[in-house]
């Protein structure tokens, strides 16, 4: 057996066997990837995100997909990966993955220390057409203030993002800083402006398979509470415009205010089922 790290130039070998949803990460700067190979087939893979790595806080590893058709493969690779971990001064590592694991999965996770725990997962899926005929949003009507964000100057789109994360605020990507804004859909993902300046981000990224990815729903201020909804329907009218009712629309509730406004658009609404654990690094097995 052969362990791959994956990078940019070898990814699109093992597409097929990744996907290229996952596979898009290779690249970005604080996502890994190892593949085993047993005579050039894959046959165990994962993928995960070394998180903090921007802040004054221990770096931890979030395992984002992992796939293992042979268990000896899965430990090899486990192996390795402590390694990679060390060398990013991982002092945690953890996992949410769809609960449709096998049982390869879960047993080569359980050997290598990690707890595995059966629950509701943050990540919701839903539909334009579901966003589009909530209640909630039929006396919500965007201010002026809100654009889209291909009206935006790649100046302003600049300043706008380091303003954010100088208030903490990246939604999903740790690397926000990094991300070109190629990498958001400019005709849908919108923004808030007052006195010149930025005081909300509604951001989509589109997934290869055509799936709209929320990746930062953030407002600054005393009246966020009415920016976000007006940004979330100036967004959805316009995605109605440029997408199929049917889109899926991928939202994820990582925080106390996403999780909050979810609960208010989705009272009934469940995330999907997942596997989760976690394990210490630098400790003996």
């Amino acid at each position: 057996m052969d362990i791959v790290i994956l990078d940019e130039d070898n990814v699109e070998v093992y597409m097929d066997y990744i996907t290229r949803d996952v596979a898009e990460n290779i690249g970005r700067p604080f996502y890994r990837g190892l593949v085993v190979t047993e005579d050039d087939t894959p046959v165990a893979g994962m993928i995960w995100e070394v998180r903090n790595m921007m802040q004054e806080a221990d770096n931890e590893s979030k395992i984002t997909w992992l796939k293992i058709d042979d268990e000896q493969a899965g430990e090899s690779m486990f192996e390795e990966y402590k390694k990679s971990a060390a060398e990013d001064e991982v002092v945690k590592s953890s996992f949410v993955l769809p609960a449709k694991s096998t049982s390869k999965e879960k047993e080569v996770l359980k050997n290598a220390g990690f707890s595995v725990l059966f629950m509701e997962g943050d990540l919701i899926r839903t539909r334009l057409s579901e966003i589009a005929a909530l209640k909630y949003f039929e006396k919500v009507q965007p201010s002026e203030r809100i654009h889209a964000l291909n009206t935006m100057t790649q100046r302003g789109f600049n300043a706008a993002v380091r303003h954010f994360i100088s208030k903490g605020k990246y939604g999903l990507c740790e690397d926000l800083a990094y991300l070109p804004r190629s990498f958001f859909e400019n005709e849908i993902s919108c923004y808030s402006e007052m006195d010149g300046d930025a005081n909300g981000l509604f951001l989509f990224h589109k997934y290869p398979s055509g799936a709209l990815l929320v990746v930062i729903m953030a407002a600054l201020g005393n009246d966020y509470g009415k920016i976000l909804p007006q940004m979330i329907k100036f967004s959805v009218t316009s995605a109605l415009e440029n997408y199929s009712d049917d889109t899926e629309v991928l939202i994820d509730r990582h925080n106390y205010a996403s999780l909050a406004l979810s609960e208010k658009l989705f009272p009934s609404g469940f995330g999907m089922p997942v596997y989760i654990g976690s394990r210490q690094e630098g400790l003996e097995e």
